[in-house]
């Protein structure tokens, strides 16, 4: 039986798997939005942390926003009533938690008829170049398929804060790599996050066992592309690896590392992997933290 490969895992929808060494994408916005879309404080500490180390790499600004259904009538976003006195001591913890990591985080409620779009509006009236947001929650108060819903449609590049809680200043990061649409942001990422932790990148890339000479050689000259990209060579180390299973391959090698960084997948059972349901969730499979990153300026 066929095992797809890591370009087919990561293969955008309507779109042919990229073989090639091509690698699109950037990390240089200069907004970051932090909804708040779970009240699991393991899963919000992680998105803060991620979302302020992000900031402090590019100098960015960092806003949070937490986004309050007011449609009566209609179940709420997060299975549970708040009041604004809620609201506003959550916000107020949020800073409390940033507020080692950065001078200054804005924030403010968005009262919206809707979770998903609401963030979506915020992200075009604010000019966010980067939305941060949870991925699944254990305690299920965030409600399956808002995060998908909102990274599909942000005008901003996503990044999903998943895997396994516990997000600290990592010292081996995985990247996991293919051509195509989020390969050049992923890479990005991962060299903002290694160089502010002065941290180890392997650079991923598998194909099957049994490819071609042609397919071996794009792969080797995507991980070179790569490499240079990220422009850490004493701290970046880059390998192809053959096997059957990609799934797998990436699963078992999260374990060794402290951050897994992948382009986010759209369809298959990588998108499985990334935005599971209970049986199948991120938490249950990666070895570590996992962010998955979506390329939607298409720079």
């Amino acid at each position: 039986m066929h095992s797809p490969s890591l370009g087919e895992l990561l293969a955008t929808d309507g779109e042919a798997p990229d073989a090639t060494s091509h690698v699109v994408g950037r990390f240089d916005g200069n907004q970051i939005l932090v909804p708040l879309l779970t009240r699991a404080v393991p899963a919000l500490t992680d998105q803060l942390k991620v979302a302020t180390t992000l900031a402090r790499a590019t100098d960015a600004s960092l806003t949070v926003i937490n986004p309050v259904s007011t449609l009566s009538g209609t179940p709420n976003e997060y299975h549970h009533e708040i009041s604004d006195g809620d609201e506003a001591n959550l916000l107020e913890w949020v800073f409390d938690q940033t507020t080692e990591s950065l001078p200054r985080v804005n924030g403010d409620c968005v009262y919206t008829r809707g979770v998903v779009t609401g963030v979506l509006q915020a992200v075009r009236t604010r000019n966010v170049d980067t939305l941060v947001v949870p991925g699944s929650s254990r305690e299920r108060r965030l409600r399956v398929g808002i995060t998908e819903r909102i990274a599909a449609h942000a005008d901003a590049d996503v990044v999903v804060v998943n895997g396994r809680t516990g997000f600290t200043d990592p010292a081996s990061i995985l990247l996991p790599i293919a051509g195509g649409p989020h390969s050049g942001l992923a890479a990005d990422v991962a060299a903002s996050i290694a160089t502010g932790a002065d941290a180890w990148i392997d650079i991923l890339h598998v194909i099957d066992d049994d490819a071609p000479d042609q397919r071996r050689n794009e792969a080797e000259e995507l991980v070179d592309n790569v490499h240079r990209r990220i422009g850490r060579p004493d701290t970046t180390t880059k390998w192809v690896l053959e096997t059957t299973d990609t799934l797998a391959a990436i699963t078992d090698q999260s374990r060794c590392y402290d951050l897994t960084i992948i382009g986010a997948p759209t369809k298959g059972r990588l998108r499985k992997f990334m935005f599971g349901s209970t049986n199948q969730s991120v938490r249950k499979h990666a070895g570590s933290v996992v962010l998955s990153v979506r390329n939607n300026s298409r720079r």
